[in-house]
């Protein structure tokens, strides 16, 4: 079986939360592990097949503040070989919604990651809607 992680920086809780309704979706085509940022490794990126990136939006469409040692430490692994995708939440009301999806897309992109799918970006708290939402991007990756 495929392995995925999934690595997210979270304030609110919201991002976390999207993580942990995407651990359980994939976990039926993949072997996942979930981790907070603060606590993960870029090293580890190599021992999976799929990488999910997920932080919340800040500022001017700036990254979750945990997230900025461990995306500056990105350059130093090979992941030209890896699927991936971004994922996260934000505020609608802000020119820049869910900026930190599009940070971490381009960051994968320009690592040569395959980025199977354009990053799911949701507004606010989590809802049902939002995991049925999540469900139907699961199925592209």
């Amino acid at each position: 079986m495929e392995k995925a992680i999934i690595i997210y920086g979270s304030t609110m809780g919201n991002t976390e939360e999207l993580s942990e309704i995407l651990e359980g979706v994939l976990a039926d085509k993949y072997e996942v592990e979930r981790i907070n940022v603060l606590k993960a490794k870029v090293d580890m990126l190599k021992e999976f097949d799929l990488i999910l990136l997920g932080s919340s939006t800040w500022g001017s469409g700036e990254l979750q503040e945990d997230f900025y040692d461990f995306y500056d430490e990105l350059d130093k692994v090979d992941l030209s070989a890896k699927k991936g995708a971004a994922f996260g939440t934000g505020d609608e009301s802000f020119p820049e919604f869910c900026g930190a999806v599009d940070i971490l897309e381009d960051k994968l992109d320009k690592l040569g990651v395959t980025v199977l799918v354009e990053g799911f970006k949701w507004d606010g708290d989590i809802s049902s809607e939002a995991e049925k939402q999540i469900e139907n991007w699961v199925e592209d990756l």
